[in-house]
This record gives structure tokens, sequence and C-alpha cells, in this order.
């Protein structure tokens, strides 16, 4: 087993999309919205599923899901997910395993249900680790351990687990973000890139909202952030820094652009910073969008819109 003034379309665009900053800051303890941990490294689809298939086993943990989802197949990133023992799907379960914990059938799940569809293999997986004992103050590893009798693999999960685990929740980052934001505009601007989370990294990409594309490319993302909050900048990262007003790395807010890349020439990346050292962005191909951290060597300057 392995608030300026929006136009009518991009308050259409607002509307369109959850806007997960504003809900954390009005109820900064909600449960309703899942979104990726603080490294941005969980999709956040399989975000949802790890917490709500472990709400199903008391004391279960969600990360312990997110662990074993993380080894068998990169949260679902994965090309190839049938292994040569014939497991099969982004938690990688044997048929016959599959079908032992596979009902009831859990909301958005297939019907029949299917070891390849994210959700039923959550369940699944979830039901078989609390049948295992890891329910309540129970035996994790050993249920690990009988997920796939592998010393190294059950180590690998909890690792894993514990990293998960301890991640600072994004929620809180992004919630802090919104009370900081030096306008409505900034504010507006990155409760459009939050609602983007997860989605992939395309080159020369737009987004569904605006060319019906899957993701964003890094400038791709900035631009359509700051056109739904009625602010028009230009396409590239380069472009993007002749815009605005210059900032001091040491003042920068929440909503700013950050560049990387030469601050006389060309600039190969820009995105949206979001507080404690950390931007939201879309890193590189076969990526997704993100938090990632603010430092790198070629950080080349920020600049404030609005």
């Amino acid at each position: 087993m392995m608030v300026v003034l929006l136009s009518a379309a991009a308050a259409a665009v607002v509307s369109a999309v959850t806007a997960p900053l504003d809900d954390l800051w009005n109820s900064a303890t909600a449960v309703s919205k899942f979104h990726p941990d603080a490294a941005g490294e969980i999709p956040a689809g399989m975000f949802a599923l790890y917490h709500q298939a472990a709400a199903g086993c008391p004391g279960l943990s969600w990360a312990v899901l997110a662990g074993i989802g993380k080894v068998e197949s990169d949260h679902g990133r994965a090309a190839d997910q049938v292994s040569s023992a014939g497991a099969l799907g982004p938690i990688q379960m044997l048929p016959t395993t599959f079908s032992h914990y596979a009902l009831p059938v859990p909301p958005g799940g297939a019907a029949p249900p299917s070891p390849w569809d994210p959700a039923d293999a959550t369940f699944a997986a979830a039901r078989m680790l609390c049948r295992d004992g890891a329910a309540g103050a129970g035996d994790v590893s050993g249920a690990v351990f009988a997920y796939n009798h592998d010393h190294a693999y059950v180590d690998r999960v909890l690792e894993l687990a514990d990293v998960y685990a301890s991640a600072a929740p994004p929620d809180r980052l992004l919630a802090t973000a919104v009370r900081h934001a030096p306008s409505t505009a900034a504010r507006i601007a990155l409760d459009y890139a939050a609602a983007q989370i997860g989605r992939p990294y395309i080159w020369g990409g737009d987004g569904p909202d605006r060319t019906g594309q899957a993701g964003f490319d890094c400038s791709g993302l900035t631009q359509s952030a700051y056109q739904a909050a009625g602010i028009e900048i230009p396409r590239t990262a380069t472009a993007q820094f002749s815009t605005g007003h210059k900032i001091d790395r040491n003042a920068l807010l929440p909503g700013d652009l950050v560049f990387y890349g030469n601050p006389g020439g060309f600039l190969h990346h820009v995105a949206i910073y979001v507080g404690e050292g950390r931007i939201l962005d879309a890193p590189r191909t076969g990526e997704q969008i993100r938090l990632d951290p603010l430092d790198a060597p070629d950080y080349a300057g920020a600049v404030r819109e609005g």
C-alpha cells in the first residue's frame, strides 16, 4: 500500500470565489473551512478530506492520514498510483482491503465506491486505522503498521504527522494578514489569492475566472488578485515592479508584492507578502499555489499597490 469600488467584472470575480480571509477574520475559530498546512504543501481538497475522515474516529489525528497520503501518492499528485502489489489510488489500498471499509460512501464519494476516489479512499483508510487501534489514546504506531507492515514506513508516516500537526496554522497567519493589510485593495487581493491555494502552477496561466485555465503562473496570480481589487497592473513580474510604491523590506505589510531576480533588469518571480516571513505564490511548474518563505538569495524588492 503503498475596498476600492470594484468594476462589475471584478465584483463578480470576488463574489464567485470563497473569501477565506473574510471568514477567518469574522470568526477566527470557525471550523467550516479548511486550508492547506502552513507550508502550503497539502492541496486544499485533500487537507479537507483528512480532517473530515479523521473526525469519524475520535482521537485519530488528521495528520496521520496526511502522513499516509504523502508517502503513498504525495497527496494524490503522483502520476503512478498502482503499486507492484496491486494497491490502487491516492491512499494505495488493495481492492479487497478497500472493500471492507468502503461503506458508507462519504460525502462527495463515488458510487459505487472506488479506491481511486480521494474521498472514498481517505475515509476507508481512516476506518481501517480506527479498527486497528488508532482511536482515542490507542496504538497509532501499531495501526499504521497494520496498514503497511514496514517499520521504516511507520517511522516516516509518524514523522510527517508530527510535522503537519505542529505546522503554524495558515488560518491564523492569513487572519492576521487581513487585520494588518494597509488598504482595502490589499485585503481583497489577499482574499482572492488565498482562495486559489491548491490550484496548480501553469506557465502563462491567468486562472479560471479570466481565461478558464485551471491555475496561474506567478504574475498571473498577482495580476488577477489586484484586478479583483479594481487595480490594473501589468502582466509580467518585471513590468509589475515598475508600478506602485517601492517598499523597504523591513516595512513590508500584507498585500505588498515582492520580487525576485535582478532589480535593474529581469525579474523572474513575484509573490504576495502575507506576514511573518511568508509569501503566497505560484512557485513553479509541478507545484501548487501555496505559502512559501520570503527569504531567497535573489530577493529584489517590493511594491505596494493602491
